[in-house]
């Protein structure tokens, strides 16, 4: 009788630290996430949106979370022009930015005691700028060559763009804090292009052009937002 009455007090306590594990996050948690590309054994970690947004989720509720995202590419590339005198130089600018802002809502669903679906919806502000300039150069960044007395620049076109898109997805636990998960949304997008202003100099007379924008977009996009993610809850 005594053994009996061990071995279901041993069941009983094993069966109540298991169910203390929780391994689905709850509210006040937050998690973060990256995108996971390639193979098993070739695998590469990159941020969420093609590599260009960086996302987080709080969890208002066990079963409601925030989501924010924000993501910034920037590059500057110069490519140098030379003359025949070792003073005799140029260069040739071009300079892009891009800056992506995302809101959204997260509505998780009962699941198991590690899978954890949802839906969402999210809200999408974009801004791009592009700058060309060149000095003493001949404006051809692929094959620059020296000019003297030449100078100009590209401002635009820039680009604003506003986003609707709804969501679905789930993440699995795989152990506590960690998990494995695939999105997929519908979003529609509306783009406009800014005006682009052009100015050149040759030897000190400058002209100044400005042309007006080449457009907008609307588009209906279904999609796979991040591929498998991985991420971890803190």
């Amino acid at each position: 009788m005594r053994k009996i009455l061990l071995l279901a007090g041993l069941a009983m306590g094993v069966f109540t630290a298991n169910a203390q594990d929780v391994y689905k996050p709850v509210k006040g948690d937050v998690t973060t996430e990256f995108g996971l590309s390639g193979g098993v054994l070739n695998s590469d970690f990159r941020l969420n949106e093609n590599g260009n947004l960086l996302r987080f989720r709080y969890f208002t509720q066990d079963k409601m979370a925030l989501r924010v995202g924000f993501g910034l590419s920037s590059n500057n590339e110069t490519a140098n022009a030379y003359g025949a005198n070792a003073n005799e130089t140029g260069e040739v600018v071009r300079k892009n930015t891009d800056l992506l802002i995302n809101l959204g809502l997260e509505k998780h669903f009962t699941g198991t005691e590690r899978l954890s679906p949802y839906v969402g919806a999210d809200v999408l502000v974009g801004f791009g700028s592009r700058k060309r300039s060149y000095e003493n150069s001949n404006n051809n960044f692929g094959n620059p060559s020296y000019v003297a007395n030449v100078s100009g620049s590209t401002t635009g076109p820039g680009s604003v763009s506003f986003g609707l898109r709804g969501v679905v997805g789930a993440d699995y636990y795989f152990a506590k804090r960690l998990f494995l998960g695939v999105e997929g949304g519908l979003g529609l997008l509306y783009a406009k292009e800014g005006k682009t202003k052009t100015s050149s100099t040759v030897a000190g007379n400058t002209t100044t052009t400005e042309f007006k924008s080449a457009g907008n977009s609307f588009e209906i996009n279904p999609s796979v937002i991040t591929g498998v993610r991985i991420g971890f809850v803190f």
